[in-house]
């Protein structure tokens, strides 16, 4: 039996039973969990990059032309591909595109001129501000502790903060994988709650097994912030594998530092790197360290993602029938 629906501007404006939106994360997000999220009454959203060339891309989106709401992930800052992306998500009426790392002026002017919505992720008010200015349709509040690219203000300034700006919808990311968390979120006038960590440990996740374990067993005092991955501060999981290619910025990040168009080059070779490198090639990748956020220590179960979204909302309701 589904738990009782929960009603805020994010289910108005997508039709979802659920306020959860499983967030899309490189390397793992599929149409599987897409589809399988739309199934629970959430919405389910994937990076345009885990599908290539551009014919896998256009055939994902075929795959997901009977979901009423879904959303796929645009990288504008180093991204060759983004117009092709862009062009094709367009193509197919894609109900949601978000917008990732980067001026996202030019992608929002084209999505409203084919009626596409699009959500942008900040970090802080200065971002925002732009990407109102902009026309963003909602915000994605990637607050401390979130996994992968996090901000580093906390959810709890953070989520004020945006939701003073503009009546327009702000999403909440950042260690949230529960009932609390929703509950806390919605408390803070966030829209909805942003899942990612959460949903890498569901069956239809297909990661590998020892991302799983990392998941499972990892607590949020194993959660590290490094450049090293890619060139932009990111969360990942403190392994045997990062601590190897370490963690620390080396002299060549202090120098790179000082000179912003040397930082832009380095940070565009090292995101294709860790974009394209094999595990046999002994480099790091996305394929060889693991992106997740502070909220990994509650996780102890690989659950469907309909259990996830139905323990999340049941617990929702339950904390917030009984607060004193």
């Amino acid at each position: 039996m589904s738990a009782a629906a929960i009603n805020t501007p994010l289910t108005a404006m997508f039709g979802l039973r659920y306020p959860l939106v499983c967030a899309p994360m490189f390397l793992v997000s599929n149409t599987r969990m897409v589809q399988a999220a739309a199934a629970a009454g959430a919405v389910g959203a994937f990076p345009a990059l885990n599908y290539r060339p551009l014919t896998r891309f256009a055939a994902a989106l075929q795959e997901l032309k009977h979901c009423s709401a879904f959303g796929v992930n645009l990288i504008i800052k180093n991204n060759p591909q983004l117009d092709a992306q862009l062009n094709t998500a367009l193509a197919q009426r894609v109900p949601l595109i978000i917008a990732s790392l980067g001026n996202p002026t030019a992608v929002i002017k084209k999505a409203h001129a084919a009626g596409v919505r699009v959500f942008c992720d900040v970090i802080n008010l200065h971002h925002a501000r732009k990407a109102l200015d902009a026309g963003a349709d909602g915000l994605v509040a990637v607050a401390s502790g979130a996994g992968g690219h996090g901000g580093n203000i906390a959810a709890f300034a953070l989520l004020p903060a945006l939701t003073a700006l503009s009546d327009r919808p702000v999403l909440a990311a950042g260690s949230i994988i529960d009932g609390r968390g929703l509950l806390a979120a919605l408390a803070l006038g966030a829209a909805g709650a942003y899942l990612g960590t959460r949903f890498i440990a569901s069956v239809e996740a297909e990661v590998s097994a020892d991302y799983y374990r990392a998941i499972i067993n990892a607590s949020a005092e194993d959660i590290v912030t490094t450049a090293r991955v890619d060139g932009y501060p990111g969360n990942f999981i403190k392994t045997a594998a990062l601590l190897e290619h370490g963690i620390e910025p080396s002299w060549f990040d202090l120098l790179v530092a000082k000179n912003k168009k040397l930082r832009s080059l380095v940070a565009l070779y090292r995101t294709r790197r860790a974009l394209y490198a094999q595990p046999a090639a002994k480099k790091i990748s996305y394929q060889t360290v693991f992106a997740a956020g502070q909220g990994v220590g509650g996780i102890t179960k690989v659950l469907s993602i309909n259990e996830i979204v139905q323990n999340t909302v049941a617990e929702y309701h339950a904390l917030k029938n009984n607060l004193p």
